[in-house]
């Protein structure tokens, strides 16, 4: 079958099995960025491309890929690596050519250091999007406190929670994520008050 007749839905099992192998290989693997992560943010990255009609095979394999780079280095600034290394794999899986700048542009440009005019794509929006509200709800609770507590103060947390909300992309996202949001808000400044009482 050709590649360019094959669903986004196909593409999971070969992505996954792709996934593995990247992790296998790199030196150090980030704990937060592993395969649990990449499932929430392809729940959340589906939902809202579907709404927005995205083409989910872009989506799905720059969602997969988006983190290689983080088993590497430990840095915000990873999306270069991660495409760089997603590039081999998409060649090696048979991925549409035509759709490969588009995963690759995602990829590159889901990280701290790319502006939102950076984003050219909508799937590259989505993917950014979604990959940040890891920072809200329960998850971004545990992420908060296993990164920052007793490391950093909850001002710094409460402030960094609220500037990666603002640098949210799309409204759709915001809505989507609305209550997650405030649920975090309000768990830290109770914890704030109480630690402060």
């Amino acid at each position: 079958m050709s590649s360019e007749k094959i669903s986004w839905e196909d593409w999971i099992p070969v992505l996954e099995s792709e996934l593995k192998k990247e992790m296998q290989k790199a030196p150090a693997i980030s704990q937060v960025h592993a395969t649990d992560h990449i499932h929430r943010v392809w729940h959340r990255c589906l939902g809202i491309g579907r709404d927005l009609g995205a083409d989910l095979t872009v989506l799905v394999a720059a969602t997969y890929l988006h983190d290689l780079g983080r088993h590497y280095i430990q840095d915000k600034v990873h999306g270069a690596l991660s495409a760089e290394k997603a590039e081999p794999v998409l060649e090696r899986i048979g991925f549409p050519h035509e759709k490969r700048a588009a995963v690759l542009h995602a990829i590159r440009v889901h990280d701290v250091s790319a502006t939102p005019q950076d984003r050219k794509t909508l799937e590259a929006r989505i993917l950014y999007d979604c990959d940040k509200l890891e920072t809200v709800g329960v998850i971004g609770i545990l992420r908060y406190i296993v990164h920052y507590y007793g490391k950093a103060s909850i001002d710094y947390m409460l402030e960094d929670i609220d500037a990666r909300w603002n640098g949210l992309s799309l409204p759709e996202t915001r809505a989507y994520a609305l209550e997650d949001y405030e649920y975090i808000k309000n768990y830290f400044k109770r914890l704030k008050k109480e630690l402060d009482a």
